[in-house]
């Protein structure tokens, strides 16, 4: 049995056509939401669907804490994540369960769904999902190497892996919760995959949510990089991007560099999207992550245990 967590927090306007469409989708499942004392028209939500989630409650102190509360609750083999805001596909689960029995040496599956980048959409929304694409796509990334991360929004991996690993960290509250994971499992042996599937995720409306998002994604990478700026392995994670082939293997010098080189990286993707727009989007979308990687690096990465 594949369990679903849905981690929960204020996400009424998203959370009914989340739930339904994992209710709807194909295969044998328990669905688990993390609600963090919701306030907004949340409980009405769980309340319509109460026969058919199961209920537990976090106190809303950081999304570790919240993936390990889900996790502890579940019972099935194998653990999906999706977002609150995100939406999966008929065949996603059973794509997930087919990847695991076909793949017996993976054992974490960074789950890429599709980008909506329909004109009728919130220009930020869009903004976001035009610049995943591009990323996806550009020969200067590289989403093949073995060595790639999963992200939170749809990742899946075997229940032994995060007995093995014992959780998510706890701090930092937000942000780079599932790199770590990934990293820890992969400096124990344990092996990541790719699965694509037709499943898609809303990104930010706003540009004050947008903002909000991606200053805490800094904290929490800054506290990422801070704990595994010496590990062997995060070179492998690197050794692929453009900015490592030009700046060498110090991973706090890359980061720090590839986010104020955000003007000229800006070019490439403006280029490749045939999009101005994109151009400054990027720039203030980087910016933005930049912020809250020094913010981290003097605040939160004091505080880590490491």
């Amino acid at each position: 049995m594949i369990s679903v967590i849905v981690l929960s927090k204020n996400n009424g306007d998203t959370l009914d056509a989340c739930l339904n469409s994992i209710i709807n989708a194909l295969g044998e499942k328990e669905i688990i939401v993390v609600d963090a004392h919701s306030s907004d028209n949340t409980p009405s939500i769980l309340e319509k669907y109460r026969e058919k989630i199961k209920v537990v409650y976090d106190e809303g102190k950081g999304i570790g804490i919240a993936r390990n509360i889900g996790v502890k609750a579940s019972k099935g083999d194998v653990i999906c994540f999706v977002d609150a805001d995100a939406f999966v596909s008929k065949d996603h689960f059973i794509k997930i369960k087919d990847y695991f029995e076909k793949h017996p040496e993976i054992s974490i599956i960074n789950v890429k769904g599709n980008e909506i980048t329909s004109e009728k959409i919130p220009f930020i929304q869009k903004m976001e999902a035009k610049l995943y694409f591009l990323l996806n796509k550009s020969k200067y990334e590289s989403n093949k190497n073995e060595f790639q991360l999963a992200g939170g929004c749809f990742m899946a991996f075997r229940r032994k892996v995060f007995n093995d690993v014992k959780g998510f960290w706890e701090f930092p509250p937000y942000g780079a919760d599932d790199l770590d994971f990934c990293m820890r499992a992969l400096s124990r042996g344990w092996k990541i995959g790719i699965l694509n599937v037709n499943s898609w995720h809303r990104h930010r409306t706003s540009l004050k949510d947008l903002l909000k998002e991606k200053i805490g994604w800094g904290k929490g990478l800054a506290c990422f990089i801070w704990k595994w700026r010496k590990h062997p392995l995060i070179k492998k994670v690197y050794r692929q991007s453009f900015v490592f082939k030009l700046l060498g293997n110090d991973p706090l010098l890359i980061t720090l560099i590839a986010y104020l080189s955000a003007p000229i990286i800006a070019i490439i993707h403006a280029i490749e999207g045939k999009s101005l727009s994109i151009y400054f989007y990027y720039i203030v979308r980087q910016y933005a992550i930049l912020i809250g990687f020094l913010y981290g690096l003097v605040t939160w990465t004091r505080k880590m245990k490491i």
